[in-house]
C-alpha cells in the first residue's frame, strides 16, 4: 500500500491497494474534519509531512521546506558536531527520522489489514512529534540564519548579544531533546556534555542583559507572567501577593502549628 493525501481543506485519503490483500476494500476514503482550528493546522501539517515523504519514496521533487527528506531518504546524512550549524542539521536530521518513523508504522498498520483511518489514529502520537520536530528545525534554522543576517547591519556589540541569544536558544533545545538526538544523529555523550557546559556559560553571559533583551521584546506582563519581571517594578508586593494564592497561605498561622508544635515547645519549653 501506499498513500498520498489532503488536497485543500477537505482531508482526502487515496490508497493503492494490492488487490490480493484488500482487493474487498473500498480504497479512497474522504472524511470532511470538523475539529478545532488548532487540530485541524495539526492534522494539516501532519499530513503534508506524510504526502512529502511519500513522494520522496516514489521519486517526486518536493518543496524546498521538506527537500531536505530527500537526502535522509538516500542516506546522506551529515554526522554531528558540535556547532551551531551541525546543532540545526541535527534538528533537520531528527525531523526527518520521525517523519519516516510515523509514515513507516502507518504502512506497516495499512500491511497487516488497518483501515487507513485506524492507522492514521494509532500513528498520531508520532505524527504529532514529528510536525514538532520539523517546526523546531524550521525555527531554528531561520533564526540562526536570520540573526547572521542581521548583525551585519548592527553595531558589535549589540551583534554579539544576538549571536548569544541564537546560541541559547538552539544549545537550549538540543539539551532539551538530547534523546531525539541520540536515536537519530551520531551525537555522543561527550558532545552533550560539551552542550551542558556551555548552556550554563550561555547564561552567565546573557545574564547582565536578560532585563533589555525582555523589555526589547516588548511582552507584555500578562503573558509574562512573571513576579520578578513585571514591568511596573512592585517586586515585593508581588512577591507576597503571589505567595497569598497559596492554598497553603490562606492562614496566617497553620491549625497545625497550634495543634502540634506550639504544644510541644510547651510542653519542653523551647
Amino acid at each position: 500500500m501506499r498513500l498520498s493525501l489532503f488536497k485543500g481543506q477537505k482531508l482526502t485519503l487515496h490508497l493503492t491497494c494490492p488487490s490480493k490483500s484488500l482487493s474487498h476494500h473500498n480504497c479512497k476514503i474522504s472524511h470532511n474534519s470538523s475539529r478545532s482550528k488548532s487540530s485541524n493546522d495539526t492534522v494539516r501539517g501532519s499530513g503534508f509531512l506524510a504526502k512529502s515523504w511519500n513522494g520522496i519514496v516514489n521519486g517526486k521533487k518536493l518543496p524546498p521546506t521538506v527537500a531536505f527528506l530527500a537526502d535522509y531518504w538516500n542516506k546522506n546524512v551529515k554526522p554531528w558536531n558540535d556547532s551551531l550549524e551541525g546543532i540545526v542539521e541535527g534538528f533537520k536530521t531528527t525531523a526527518a527520522g520521525k517523519i519516516k518513523a510515523a509514515c513507516d508504522s502507518i504502512q506497516a498498520y495499512l500491511d497487516n489489514g488497518r483501515q487507513f483511518e485506524d492507522a492514521w489514529n494509532l500513528c498520531s502520537v508520532q505524527l504529532v512529534t514529528a510536525s514538532e520536530a520539523y517546526a523546531r528545525y524550521l525555527l531554528c534554522d531561520i533564526f540562526w540564519r536570520e540573526t547572521q543576517n542581521m548583525i551585519k547591519t548592527t553595531s558589535k556589540d549589540l551583534g554579539v548579544v544576538l549571536l548569544q541569544l541564537a546560541e541559547l536558544y538552539l544549545v537550549y533545545w538540543a539539551l532539551e531533546k538530547r534523546g531525539d538526538l541520540l536515536t537519530y544523529t551520531t551525537i555522543s555523550k561527550d558532545n552533550i556534555e560539551l552542550l551542558q557546559t556551555r548552556y550554563e556559560e550561555l547564561l552567565g553571559l546573557i545574564r547582565p542583559n536578560a532585563v533589555p533583551l525582555v523589555d526589547a521584546f516588548d511582552i507584555r506582563d500578562e503573558i509574562l507572567c512573571s513576579t520578578l519581571g513585571a514591568y511596573d517594578g512592585r517586586v515585593y508586593e508581588r512577591l507576597m501577593e503571589d505567595a497569598s494564592k497559596s492554598p497553603l497561605n490562606k492562614q496566617v498561622v497553620n491549625d497545625s502549628f497550634h495543634k502540634y508544635t506550639k504544644p510541644f515547645m510547651i510542653k519542653h519549653k523551647l
